[in-house]
């Protein structure tokens, strides 16, 4: 049904927003504003880890859209199917990193679950 894929696209494109904002502002602003004279000293490996650490954001929000594009056109569950175990698995891999219920996680969760509904009721 249009309305899991549909569900599914708005909380990729707000997780990833929230995972990029946030993590710039909560995470990556303030450790390099720390003076350093390891790894971080070295403006290429900021440059390199400020790109992984976004790299997921665009994958979420990316796949989530693709799992609505691929319903509204008709096509095959291997998309779907694809987004959800990656949608799971990065659910599982936030609340086991961080051992507590995160937003983040749930979200990723509930967008797994929802892909999921998207397959199974189309």
């Amino acid at each position: 049904m249009l309305i899991y894929a549909s569900l599914t696209a708005i909380l990729g494109i707000v997780v990833g927003i929230a995972h990029s904002v946030l993590g710039e502002r909560v995470l990556l602003g303030p450790l390099y504003r720390e003076p350093t004279s390891g790894v971080l000293a070295n403006r290429s490996s900021r440059d390199i880890i400020r790109a992984v650490f976004h790299i997921p954001s665009i994958a979420w929000s990316g796949l989530a859209i693709a799992v609505l594009i691929n319903r509204m056109q008709g096509g095959s569950d291997l998309l779907p199917l694809t987004a959800m175990i990656i949608f799971a698995l990065s659910g599982i891999g936030n609340l086991a990193a961080l051992r507590r219920p995160h937003p983040g996680g749930l979200i990723l969760l509930t967008m797994a679950a929802a892909t999921l509904a998207d397959i199974e009721f189309k």
